[in-house]
């Protein structure tokens, strides 16, 4: 079109001169650039560490699954590179003055991948649907804050809430769903692969079950028709052989176990690689009621000023682990508290011991108060050679400042897990959490949100016989200040008001030590240099990396 408008414009007679005495003629204006023509092409070939025999959006259950779902589904909300919460099929939203009636305003450009409109009615039917079921997983508990979801026009959805909740904009991350193919349908039982119509960036172009999921560039896509072709999801159990697929070209991103890390950089210099840190981490937790050797804050402190933790990181996981200094996820937005370069002070660990009345006995290596021996016992899971090996380093920096800790190797389900619950028989316990919200044993990042109130609020602590809650505050964790920043947290909308008082709290945890953070698994990712994005590499630190697929492209080799 741009040569046909220059051809004619070289083609045109030249205008007639001016009349005398007339106005002169307007200078022509000049014609606008020619835009670049963007790199439009290119198949994209991904791991698939396992098969995805069933499609539940709301349930992602592997890595994999979530990613696929990504790309074929849109939400109300999405998480950006850091985590943080954007509209998506919102454009915007505003709140009531006590944050309990959300209305959300929708784009008018979105389709499902048949073409038919996205609607307020598809969001209602979403909600209302996805709350109907079983309340198993923390997204649909979460989502049980909703009372009410209507759509007083087709593109304006009003959530109401039974109070005000911050974290309810991830959880609206959401995928929505097509009321016009679903309608009727019992979700609890429903593949989607029977009906895989979402308004995602790429749509279902083939499935060959235990071989590859083929997605196709859904044209009409509302932020701009994705550059790829499509992306085929490559189903590759064997780690080993992905890597080889990846040096030879036949996959052009996977991501691998923490164990291969440091074998594909060797492996395949020539590939761009990255890591971002598993959704779940490893901590020391203290018991903090009266009657533990731990109560007493500036033994805990002592502790963590004999430990070096780089050190036992380091040795621990091989390099493999990811230091960190709070619950959030390391690099997420707020991921706030950073962990210590250095944690060694003996002399200052020596002192708050001889401040506590622990002292050394002139002929003895173990520390005293009212003649009983500074001894506590730190359980651990036998089944985790990783975590065994931490514990161990951990008891050898406490004998530095006459501390006995000893160490106890348990099986998980038979004592580990009686050491979360009443009667809270421990002193130490080096344990984990993984943050899933969709599956509580898989650590999605499709809804995550860094509020860590169940674990440390004093309301979160088990209260007696008669509470049958599941409280996670099984440390014992009481303080003021926490308790009204992290209550703080939980209501604040506003995300720059937010992250203040997520730090506030975080300072709390840091300076109280009811856990001693110590290290999440660092997951590695690799992908061809001929994967490019129109916003500069491919950022393969962050999980998610695929947040502006529809901007991916690949270089032809030839």
């Amino acid at each position: 079109m741009a040569l046909l408008i220059l051809l004619a414009a070289c083609g045109a007679p030249e205008p007639p001169s001016a009349p005398a005495g007339s106005s002169p003629a307007p200078a022509p204006t000049a014609a606008p650039p020619t835009p670049t023509a963007l790199p439009r092409g290119g198949n994209l070939t991904v791991r698939l560490a396992a098969d995805i025999p069933e499609l539940r959006p709301w349930h992602p259950r592997t890595r994999g699954e979530e990613q696929v779902i990504s790309l074929l589904y849109s939400g109300l909300m999405r998480l950006d590179d850091t985590l943080a919460p954007q509209p998506d099929l919102a454009t915007d939203w505003t709140a009531s003055a006590d944050g309990r009636v959300i209305t959300f305003t929708l784009r008018n450009d979105a389709t499902w991948h048949d073409g038919r409109p996205v609607t307020a009615d598809d969001v209602v039917f979403t909600l209302d649907a996805v709350r109907a079921l079983a309340p198993e997983t923390a997204l649909i508990a979460g989502l049980q804050r909703v009372a009410e979801v209507a759509a007083p026009t087709a593109n304006t959805v009003v959530v109401r809430l039974d109070e005000r909740y911050a974290p309810i904009f991830s959880l609206l991350a959401l995928p929505v769903l097509p009321r016009h193919i679903l309608e009727g349908r019992n979700l609890a039982t429903f593949n989607l692969w029977d009906a895989p119509i979402g308004s995602g960036p790429f749509r279902l172009e083939q499935r060959e079950p235990g071989v590859a999921i083929t997605l196709a560039a859904h044209q009409a896509f509302y932020r701009g028709a994705p550059l790829l072709d499509r992306v085929a999801f490559v189903v590759a159990p064997n780690a080993r052989v992905a890597m080889s697929a990846l040096q030879d070209g036949r996959l052009l991103l996977a991501e691998l176990p923490w164990s291969e890390g440091r074998a594909i950089a060797e492996a395949a210099p020539m590939l761009q690689t990255g890591a971002y840190a598993e959704n779940g981490y490893y901590f020391l937790a203290f018991n903090l009621r009266p009657n533990r050797v731990f109560s007493d804050a500036r033994l805990r402190e002592a502790l963590a000023l004999a430990i070096d933790l780089p050190r036992i990181v380091q040795e621990a996981t091989d390099g493999q682990g990811i230091i960190i200094g709070s619950s959030a996820a390391p690099g997420a937005w707020a991921d706030l508290t950073p962990p210590p370069a250095s944690t060694v002070d003996l002399d200052r660990a020596n002192a708050l011991l001889d401040e506590a009345g622990w002292r050394l006995p002139p002929d003895g290596a173990v520390r005293q108060k009212d003649d009983a021996p500074l001894t506590a016992q730190l359980f651990v899971r036998a089944d985790d050679p990783r975590r065994v090996r931490a514990a161990e380093l951990i008891a050898g920096a406490a004998e530095q400042i006459g501390m006995d800790i000893v160490v106890q190797p348990a099986d998980f389900a038979t004592v580990i897990r009686s050491k979360y619950a009443p009667p809270y028989d421990f002193d130490l316990l080096l344990g984990s959490w993984i943050n899933g919200v969709a599956d509580p044993n898989f650590g999605d990042y499709m809804f995550y949100d860094p509020d860590d109130f169940a674990l440390f609020h004093s309301s979160q602590i088990n209260q007696g016989v008669a509470d049958a809650r599941p409280a996670l505050n099984f440390v014992g964790f009481s303080d003021p200040v926490y308790d009204n920043q992290a209550g703080a947290a939980r209501q604040l909308y506003d995300l720059t008001e937010r992250v203040q008082a997520i730090r506030r709290a975080q300072e709390r945890v840091a300076l109280l030590r009811p856990y001693l953070f110590l290290w999440a698994d660092r997951l590695p990712v690799a992908c061809s240099p001929r994967i490019q994005t129109l916003d500069g590499p491919v950022n393969l630190s962050t999980p998610n990396y695929l947040w502006n697929i529809e901007r991916w492209y690949v270089i032809d080799e030839r």
